[in-house]
């Protein structure tokens, strides 16, 4: 994803991932009216079960700057309707918010994908000061942030990873070391290979530091799904074949419910 593809919005950001909010919304949601239809019918039918309109209110504007960029909404929509469950739910609306916040993915990619990597297992929330201070160099948002403000951005990127399991605590984190789900992995890569057909770049995509997993992690993971049945994947040498059994990731989603 470029730049001006994504949102760098603070404001996306202090609202929060508003998961069990947006599972109950997906699960009324029209995917082939526009997002800004299903936003109003929203207001009128409180499907969310907000308890007064004021908080409706933000949520249906956070969820229209989420989600009037990026990925199709269809798949996550095919789930919620169909009730699957919320707690595998929630890594599939990680992996599509890779398509639409460009804050959140800069966080995952560029600090915690790292200090996952480097075996850092806590750390105090000062340290994305540095990451917080270049993103802010490099001109991705819309003013200049205080010094609160600073410190209010990295506590907001924290929180974010915390709504999916990946982090704890307050002021000193923690890696949770939350597993990723079978399906969502398979979501991730059906969502992939309509970007990137050739399985040896999409193994090298960027977009896998959401769920914490480098080249190699992915790689064990196909091989592990392989053995399950769950796809055919074949590397010898240099060259490696995936094999998927279903033609898009809408019908992948279709079949988890059915």
């Amino acid at each position: 994803m470029s730049k001006n593809t994504l949102s760098y919005s603070t404001r996306l950001l202090r609202k929060g991932a508003l998961v069990e909010e947006t599972y109950r919304v997906f699960a009324c949601w029209e995917p082939e009216e526009s997002v800004a239809t299903n936003l109003d019918r929203i207001r009128k039918t409180n499907p969310v079960g907000a308890k007064n309109e004021s908080w409706l209110r933000e949520v249906t504007t956070t969820m229209s700057g989420r989600f009037g960029i990026g990925d199709s909404l269809a798949p996550l929509a095919s789930l919620a309707k169909a009730q699957y469950p919320l707690e595998r739910w929630k890594f599939c609306l990680l992996w599509h918010f890779g398509s639409t916040d460009g804050l959140f993915l800069r966080f995952m990619e560029d600090f915690l994908f790292r200090r996952h990597e480097e075996g850092i297992a806590a750390f105090d929330t000062d340290a994305a000061q540095p990451f917080v201070e270049r993103i802010e160099r490099e001109k991705f948002l819309s003013s200049p942030l205080s010094s609160y403000g600073r410190v209010r951005l990295a506590r907001d990127l924290f929180r974010m990873a915390a709504a999916f399991g990946l982090v704890t605590g307050q002021q000193h984190r923690r890696f949770t070391h939350t597993a990723i789900p079978d399906d969502a992995f398979l979501y991730a890569l059906y969502s992939l290979q309509a970007e990137i057909p050739s399985i040896s770049r999409a193994l090298q995509s960027p977009r896998w530091r959401l769920f914490l997993l480098a080249p190699a992690a992915v790689e064990r993971e196909l091989l592990n799904l392989h053995q399950l049945r769950r796809l055919r994947y074949e590397q010898a040498g240099s060259i490696r074949e995936l094999s998927l059994p279903h033609s898009s990731l809408l019908e992948f989603t279709r079949t988890l419910t059915s």
